[in-house]
């Protein structure tokens, strides 16, 4: 199920249906839908540019769903109706979702959760604030959940998650550290987080390998077997939407938890 399928069984729910949907994660939804629309109109597709016209009314129902399940993080019902344009704007999205290829297909999601199952052993192996560990272990159950919930929430959800989880791990790798541990981090990279984001080619292309990820994520193989100073690595980027801003819905938009 791709985000515009999401938002639109949301809007047409209720409680006969005994789906629950959680507001982040529709939020989340609705953030991919915006981004995709306005992306393909600005591209030339004359169907998006239409459905651009509809994305304020949307966000809207949104949040007058959240208003009326008593600003639930959960919700069953959307208590709002949906017009025959918004159908039509969302029935656009889908096209344009559809379009892509799938980004986390089965190998990519039996690789994650190999790192997932692992994070934990590596933030016992390593020196570092107890706080950022605390930050990786919560990320790392918000991974699993995405993973368990994929046949529900589609790519959306488990991109937002793993990319946290993704940044997290870098910022692991340029935190301070000894040797030992740096080392341990270093190898953790490798055999674990390389196959996940080498197994769609990430934003390197299909055919890129393992070490030009590492180059990718700041570090050279040359460093690692020496240990000489390693770069700072940046976070790579996102193509992660950002959620709903209080201006665009409504005056109180509450933040997914991490």
């Amino acid at each position: 199920m791709n985000a515009a399928t999401y938002v639109k069984r949301f809007l047409l729910a209720n409680k006969a249906d005994g789906i629950t949907y959680r507001f982040p994660d529709v939020s989340g939804a609705m953030a991919e839908v915006d981004s995709t629309l306005r992306t393909a109109a600005a591209a030339g597709d004359e169907d998006a540019d239409l459905a651009c016209r509809c994305l304020a009314d949307i966000w809207y129902n949104i949040s007058v769903a959240w208003e009326r399940n008593q600003r639930s993080m959960e919700m069953m019902d959307s208590k709002v109706p949906i017009s025959n344009e918004d159908r039509m704007a969302l029935r656009t999205a889908e096209r344009l979702l559809d379009a892509r290829a799938a980004e986390y297909p089965q190998e990519r999601r039996d690789s994650i959760r190999e790192l997932v199952a692992d994070v934990p052993g590596l933030l016992k192996a390593v020196t570092l604030p107890k706080d950022l560990k605390e930050y990786v272990a919560r990320l790392v159950r918000e991974v699993g959940t995405a993973l368990d919930e994929y046949e529900l929430t589609g790519d959306f959800k488990l991109d937002i998650a793993f990319t946290r989880l993704q940044t997290s791990l870098n910022i692991i790798a340029a935190t301070p550290k000894d040797e030992k541990s740096q080392r341990t981090v270093m190898e953790f990279l490798q055999k674990r987080v390389v196959p996940c984001v080498a197994a769609v080619g990430f934003a390197l292309g299909a055919l890129a390998d393992s070490a030009t990820i590492l180059e990718y994520l700041g570090y050279s193989p040359a460093q690692i077997e020496s240990h000489e100073p390693r770069k700072t690595p940046e976070p790579p980027a996102s193509d992660i939407p950002q959620a709903v801003q209080a201006s665009d819905a409504h005056p109180e938009n509450p933040q997914s938890d991490e």
